[in-house]
């Protein structure tokens, strides 16, 4: 016996399933899908309904009761099968799968969930199933990948997650990166000029015999080395701080890089045959 319980119309599921598995009979009944509708909500779902299974396989004389239900979500649907003995009146099979939704989809599946309980599973049914699978995933080259980024980054920070398609975070590494970077180079300049004129003030320092020069340069060497150091020390601690952002925004884009899908599809072919089961 068979409870279909679809959300959506599918007119022909009955007839599908009578024609393809002309070895098989089946009952249709609409009328108890309510009952197995929020199964996984019952602590021991295997033993929430032994009750009705028995009354159903003594009413229709039948071995098993299939409960098939369809549910769709935008552009996926989900189908859930469950199997039931009539004579225990317990669940001894049950099956959900998530898929995008394709050509003749929900028929194909109830085709290969039927198929796969009866033991009888047509080519036809697996092929149109694999139309939309690849393979073999683990073999795809796929166009962007998490290297490719992390890469790209360490040539110029944000290079990476703009690469990787995201919005925000490459005008903050940059901006960040920038900004340290034009600290260095601004400290380094002042370095530069401090020590220019330290060596300057020095000279004049060691070549006059005046007393107020030699004072004045003094001090003004004085200041000079004590800039010298101050800025040194924050050219190299800015240096530091950008190299260790420059390694980490480069490791940001490895994480946030492009990856696959659990799932992979590829488009429907309209080439291909329109086969129902």
């Amino acid at each position: 016996m068979v409870l279909n319980h679809f959300d959506r119309k599918l007119s022909t599921a009955d007839a599908a399933l009578k024609e393809n598995f002309t070895n098989s009979i089946f009952e249709f009944d609409s009328t108890f899908y309510l009952l197995f509708d929020n199964i996984d909500e019952y602590e021991n779902p295997a033993s929430s309904y032994m009750n009705t299974i028995k009354d159903l396989g003594e009413k229709h004389k039948v071995n098993f009761v299939l409960f098939n239900q369809i549910k769709h979500d935008d552009d996926r649907f989900m189908l859930e099968g469950q199997m039931f003995n009539t004579r225990s009146g317990g669940l001894i099979y049950r099956r959900k799968i998530d898929l995008t939704n394709y050509l003749n989809g929900q028929i194909n599946e109830l085709n290969l969930w039927v198929g796969n309980v009866t033991g009888n599973i047509e080519k036809e049914w697996q092929k149109n199933r694999e139309s939309i699978l690849f393979k073999n995933p683990e073999n795809i080259v796929q166009e962007k990948t998490p290297l490719g980024a992390a890469m790209r980054s360490l040539i110029f920070p944000g290079w990476g997650q703009a690469y990787s398609g995201k919005k925000v975070s490459p005008r903050v590494w940059a901006g960040t990166e920038s900004a340290l970077s034009l600290a260095v180079l601004f400290n380094f300049l002042k370095y530069e000029e401090a020590t220019k004129n330290y060596l300057a003030n020095l000279k004049l320092y060691n070549e006059t015999d005046d007393e107020k020069e030699v004072e004045r340069f003094r001090n003004q060497a004085e200041s000079d080395w004590d800039e010298h150091k101050m800025f040194s020390e924050l050219a190299i601690a800015f240096a530091g701080a950008t190299g260790t952002g420059w390694v980490a925004n480069s490791i940001h884009a490895w994480i946030v890089g492009p990856r696959s899908f659990k799932n992979l599809y590829q488009k429907w072919d309209p080439q291909l045959p329109d086969t129902t089961g």
